[in-house]
């Protein structure tokens, strides 16, 4: 059974030289225990998709449908966002703890320094994010979304500013918790990097 089902999905913005189309009829299912990768050019819809399926915009034509009939708690679904929506005034450990904070299931310390040491943040935690590099501030938002265990997990370019071996390091651990059971479902420019670990890769091209 899928955890959630894209179904037609049509998505059109009004810009100041006319309508522009983000989505035009995108089909996508993300099941249990698979990774489907998404990948296409900037302005492909990749950012758009991952928002729709968030639960951060509407679309103007098409279903989503999830498992039990609406989306998930934000227990259950996570997002590693392209942007960096940390807060300035806490510190990495408070940032990647925020989930637990808002209503989640609590995170022991062990799993916080597990999933800290396996992403390369561990010297970090008491650390604010003002502090911090870009491409620590990218790891800071992967562990938060990795940290729970969640259901159903969306990455936008989640490696998109980091070397080799810390963007090895999160695609090993998005690979893991897609193998614990989690449907996943990651977008990036780079074939190279979902052909690491995806399941299923999806190609988007830029409406016409």
């Amino acid at each position: 059974m899928s955890q959630v089902a894209a179904i037609g999905l049509v998505k059109r913005y009004r810009g100041r030289h006319g309508v522009v189309t983000a989505l035009d009829g995108v089909d996508i299912e993300l099941l249990p225990g698979r990774i489907v990768g998404v990948v296409g050019p900037s302005l492909c819809g990749k950012t758009t998709l991952v928002s729709v399926l968030a639960g951060w915009e509407r679309v103007d034509a098409g279903q989503v449908r999830w498992a039990g009939g609406a989306r998930p708690e934000w227990s259950e679904l996570a997002v590693i966002p392209q942007g960096f929506a940390l807060v300035d005034e806490a510190t990495v450990a408070e940032n990647v703890l925020l989930s637990a904070r808002c209503g989640g299931p609590p995170i022991t310390p062990e799993r916080l320094a597990e999933v800290g040491a396996s992403i390369g943040i561990d010297h970090l935690l008491d650390r604010l994010v003002t502090e911090i590099s870009v491409g620590e501030r990218q790891r800071t938002m992967a562990a938060r979304a990795l940290v729970g265990r969640p259901a159903c997990l969306l990455a936008d370019e989640p490696v998109a500013h980091q070397d080799e071996r810390n963007g090895a390091n999160i695609l090993a651990m998005l690979r893991a918790a897609a193998d614990d059971g989690a449907a996943c479902l990651v977008a990036s420019r780079s074939p190279e990097v979902l052909e690491a670990i995806a399941d299923e890769i999806v190609e988007l091209d830029r409406p016409r």
